[in-house]
């Protein structure tokens, strides 16, 4: 299909950042409207920004309403070159998925200002009504490459869902991440949202009475998480937009190990309400004599701006004690950081438990009444420490907001943000190592008492996200692995203890 307007096939085409642009299309765009210039110029940006690969994740059978089970081998030779963008040749196969919103916009009115393509399928996904379009490009040296266009509208809003791919992938990708996307695409998820604690009734709800001890190694206050079932991971795939169209950042985000969802029952036990801080690293170092892999390798791997590639150089002289370089101090109440997996445990260990598996530490982060973020459902920027004005992460940091801190904050600052069992800074400050083994397909063979992770493995997880993320990856059911001996300065830990 070719239909007559700025989709259709051009001569003239040439590459710019991996993505086919003919120029008859550019020229066309300029007459078209200044919003869908803009959306497309984002979405080019978005393609030349993506330098750095993240590992593909499966997912479960592309049934409908179903989570996809083999998302995987639909992708293999794919890469995920930035969540939600899948990349086999990025010189070639422009292959992508993006979001958009208009706010205070009618379905009707887009249509008009952006000439949108004749629908060719409604389908009706969580009770919004999706128009799907499909276009056809030929692009030289690349084969067809299938456009499907899918917009809805709510009540308040206009919702876009782009999606390319090469002809003879189009179906199967169609089907195993096209129609999840569009079922799992709500208007709550559209873009962070700061609700007061009326509108949602999970918000600042913590369980009563906080049930605390505290830890005579170190002084650290515990909080007691009590025996029973909790509904672990997230049913679906987790699609989130939280970009703003109007400075150009989409932020498009996959999450497909989070799932399924399913049951797990877990003895009562005790968990840090902060993260360790660097006074209490500072205890158990004059106590036992420790050197860190940091300090024993002579390098940490501190935040610096600059190419991805290079932004967590290993710099010599970098360590708890100087957690951002060599000239940095670090604060007593801040979390400690810059600590390897084997840091991390051999402190827990002293101190009398353990490092909390992945199912302690995300019950304890969400409770039982399946929340997305420890306060509730809905992101909110003043409840943790993310990403704000300050932070140094140009292409993640939100202007509109500031907490106060560049990189960590001292533990206990947003007690907002309180777990339902009283745990504090369980989203954002610094990830914060897991004892489990990562494993992709984990949620699927999960034991369902107790589960202590898979046996191996080659990284172990981390939660939580920190300082540097905010929205998606501050949720409780993220999750994210690296090697054991990784060390930096937006990552530290909180022990675990069993009740009995």
């Amino acid at each position: 299909m070719h239909p007559n307007n700025i989709y259709a096939t051009c001569d003239g085409f040439h590459y710019m950042g991996g993505i086919a642009k003919p120029d008859e299309w550019r020229h066309a765009m300029k007459k078209r409207g200044s919003i869908i210039l803009t959306l497309i110029v984002i979405l080019t940006a978005l393609i030349q920004a993506c330098g750095t690969t993240s590992p593909e994740r499966e997912t479960g059978s592309p049934q409908p309403g179903n989570t996809p089970s083999n998302l995987s081998d639909l992708l293999e030779g794919w890469v995920e070159a930035k969540p939600g963008l899948f990349l086999r040749n990025p010189n070639l196969d422009p292959t992508m998925i993006a979001m958009a919103v208009f706010e205070d916009t009618r379905l009707d009115q887009m249509k008009d200002n952006l000439q949108l393509l004749e629908p060719v399928e409604i389908l009706e996904a969580r009770g919004l009504q999706w128009e799907l379009s499909r276009a056809d490009l030929e692009i030289p040296e690349a084969g067809i490459l299938v456009l499907e266009l899918a917009v809805c509208q709510s009540d308040s809003a206009v919702y876009q869902v782009l999606f390319t791919v090469l002809s003879d992938e189009f179906d199967q990708l169609h089907d195993a991440v096209m129609e999840p996307v569009l079922r799992n695409f709500t208007a709550s998820w559209i873009k962070d949202s700061q609700v007061d604690a009326g509108e949602n009734p999970l918000t600042h709800q913590v369980s009563a009475p906080i049930d605390t001890r505290i830890r005579p190694a170190d002084g650290m206050t515990m909080v007691y998480v009590p025996a029973g079932e909790f509904e672990m991971g997230h049913s679906g795939i987790q699609w989130m937009w939280n970009g703003n169209l109007a400075d150009g950042d989409l932020d498009i985000q996959i999450y497909t190990d989070e799932s399924p969802q399913h049951a797990v029952y877990l003895d009562a036990y005790w968990i840090d309400q902060t993260e360790v801080t660097v006074e209490m690293f500072r205890t158990f170092v004059e106590a036992t004599g420790y050197r860190t892999s940091a300090e024993v390798d002579g390098w940490g791997a501190p935040y610096r701006a600059g190419p991805k590639e290079y932004e967590w150089p290993h710099l010599p002289g970098t360590d708890w004690q100087h957690p951002h370089g060599s000239d940095s101090i670090a604060q007593d109440d801040h979390p400690v950081v810059q600590v390897s997996w084997d840091d991390a445990a051999t402190y827990c260990e002293w101190a009398g438990g353990g490092l909390p598996t992945e199912a302690q530490w995300e019950k304890a982060a969400r409770g039982t009444d399946e929340r997305l973020f420890p306060w509730g459902n809905s992101y909110e920027w003043n409840l943790g420490n993310f990403c704000d004005a300050q932070c140094p992460v140009e292409r993640w940091k939100h202007e509109a907001f500031d907490d106060g801190y560049a990189l960590t904050a001292p533990v206990g600052s947003f007690p907002g943000g309180s777990s339902p069992y009283g745990a504090l800074d369980m989203a954002g400050n610094v990830w914060e190592w897991t004892a489990d083994w990562y494993s992709k397909d984990y949620y699927r063979d999960s034991q369902l008492d107790n589960p202590e992770g898979p046996r191996y493995g080659t990284e172990r997880t981390q939660r939580g996200g920190a300082w540097i993320d905010n929205g998606s990856w501050v949720r409780t059911t993220v999750r994210h692995a690296t090697g054991s001996w990784v060390r930096c300065d937006d990552l530290g830990f909180r022990c675990a203890l069993p009740a009995d």
